[in-house]
């Protein structure tokens, strides 16, 4: 910074110099605007291509928490809307948890936005930096992986969308919708494209080492594949990780998603947060955590730092008893104690999760709290708790090796030609984790095996609702979400039109700002 002010104030001695001496002319009076870098002028070196790129990885980061985990976990069937009460957070989450919102829902409209903000930051880089160096091709590698990623979220939260690819001029603003056939056939060529150029895990640059590698876009690529029903395709990406031996299962599943293992050896894909910021209070950065947490007024104080937690949660997104169930019916009691814990674990503590007066569960709740990505003591950084909360800088982990191995066992389970051996060793590889004894099924069978392993293995991970929705399991598993919710006094309610409803709700609502200035757009259906 300080040599490029250097440059502007030599710039404007030898200006007053020319006035001075020959008086004023039109040429002098022709200069580009001062302080200001210029697109043309920019995307020329390694340094501003990084940049460049670094905007595409802040924009992401930006809406992982908010944006991303708030909304995907909202529509599945792994949590209530909770909160202090009805209407808290303006009742958005609500619209979303109870499958009543509408092209007006803001989460929608900030779903969308955001992974189109991605998308323009990606262009941008894509379209200016010229792969002329090393670096510079690994940049532009990596700006297509992430377009690629946002683009797979667009067509499958909202179908066909636009295919937008370069910066977009006035002229250009009523973008037609793309068929989601030919936006998959983008994602395909921007993943393949990008594997061609990254490195490995091991051999990439110790500067970019946590941000993309050949495995994190083989895995996006793999996923994609998955969702499109190639599944032979699909296997074959998966297996290129595996085979590569640059990742593997984090010993430990109570620290998986913890700074433990941070880019650690099961870790594909992280969005990095740092504690060092000193933020004054929680949403001031990314990390929104303290919503997901358990509220104050409810859980009795010396329970907090016995689950290492900070006491200022706000309560949002709080488990169903059924997600219990579904570990403790499983007999999964490893990763039940790492997800979600629930009143036989609490009061031995010191006390349940329940309301002042001490008679029921608090609003939106069935006495349960959710344990992943919480603003934990030990992670966050500050003199007092509620600065550590603010201050927390555990990483969000969009892909890991276990959701790879499942989707490997999966696309094994699914191919034309199944192989069921394949796919059993890659799902008992994960539940030999979490002493699971192995699954001996196959065909049918198998595939539900680990349907069932992936919603215990990544539950709260923003996989599940997308994971119903690519199944045609979203109308059986969500059609009564909603109807019926703890009201935090010992009843319940009953929201008018809650629940999935078919024909519609297997995409979501184009917003209605986009209805607005988007003369091309056409809405989905029941909306």
């Amino acid at each position: 910074m300080k040599s490029i002010l250097e440059k502007y104030k030599i710039v404007r001695i030898l200006a007053l110099f020319g006035l001075i001496s020959f008086g004023c002319s039109e040429s002098l009076l022709e200069y580009d605007q001062r302080g200001v870098q210029t697109k043309e002028s920019f995307y020329k070196t390694d340094t501003q291509a990084l940049e460049a790129l670094m905007a595409v990885f802040d924009q992401w980061q930006s809406g992982t928490s908010m944006t991303f985990f708030y909304t995907n976990i909202a529509l599945s069937d792994e949590a209530y809307a909770g909160g202090g009460g009805r209407g808290d957070n303006s009742g958005i989450l609500e619209e979303l948890n109870e499958y009543r919102f509408t092209p007006t829902t803001t989460a929608i409209s900030s779903y969308y936005s955001w992974l189109y903000y991605v998308i323009n930051r990606a262009n941008l880089v894509i379209d200016n930096v010229a792969a002329d160096s090393s670096n510079k091709t690994i940049f532009v590698g990596m700006a297509k992986a992430m377009r690629a990623s946002a683009y797979f979220y667009l067509v499958n939260s909202w179908g066909d969308v636009p295919l937008v690819l370069h910066e977009l001029s006035a002229s250009e603003s009523s973008a037609v919708r793309t068929p989601k056939a030919e936006v998959y056939t983008q994602i395909e060529k921007d993943l393949t494209e990008a594997i061609a150029v990254l490195p490995v895990r091991s051999a990439m640059p110790a500067a970019y080492k946590q941000l993309l590698s050949k495995g994190s876009v083989q895995a996006m690529l793999g996923k994609a594949y998955l969702f499109e029903k190639k599944y032979t395709e699909a296997a074959a990406m998966f297996e290129n990780i595996i085979a590569s031996n640059e990742y593997s299962l984090y010993p430990d599943y109570s620290k998986v998603l913890r700074k433990d293992s941070e880019f650690g050896v099961e870790s594909l894909w992280e969005v990095s947060f740092v504690t060092t910021m000193g933020y004054s209070f929680p949403g001031s950065e990314a990390w929104f955590g303290p919503m997901w947490a358990p509220r104050t007024e409810f859980l009795p104080g010396a329970v907090y730092p016995k689950l290492n937690m900070t006491n200022y949660g706000w309560g949002f997104l709080m488990p169903h008893k059924t997600l219990y169930d579904a570990y403790t019916n499983a007999g999964d009691l490893v990763r039940r104690a790492s997800t979600v814990i629930g009143p036989n674990e609490l009061e031995p503590l010191g006390g349940k999760y329940m309301n002042a007066a001490r008679t029921a569960t608090p609003y939106g709740n069935d006495g349960y709290i959710r344990l992943k990505f919480l603003p934990y003591l030990s992670e966050g950084d500050g003199p007092v708790d509620f600065l550590k909360m603010a201050n927390c800088g555990t990483n969000f982990r969009m892909i890991r090796y276990a959701d790879v191995l499942l989707m490997a066992a999966e696309a094994y389970n699914r191919k034309s030609t199944p192989d069921d051996t394949k796919a059993k060793t890659y799902l008992n590889l994960v539940r030999t984790r979490v002493q699971l004894a192995p699954v001996t099924s196959t065909s049918t069978d198998l595939f539900n095996a680990i349907k069932t392993e992936r919603q215990l293995e990544l539950a709260f991970e923003g996989q599940r609702f997308l994971d119903l929705q690519r199944w045609g399991d979203g109308y059986a598993a969500l059609k009564d979400q909603g109807k019926s919710i703890p009201d935090g006094a010992g009843g319940f309610l009953s929201p008018a039109g809650a629940g999935y409803k078919q024909g519609k709700n297997e995409l979501l609502p184009i917003p209605v700002y986009e209805m607005t200035v988007n003369t091309g757009m056409i809405q989905n259906p029941g909306y």
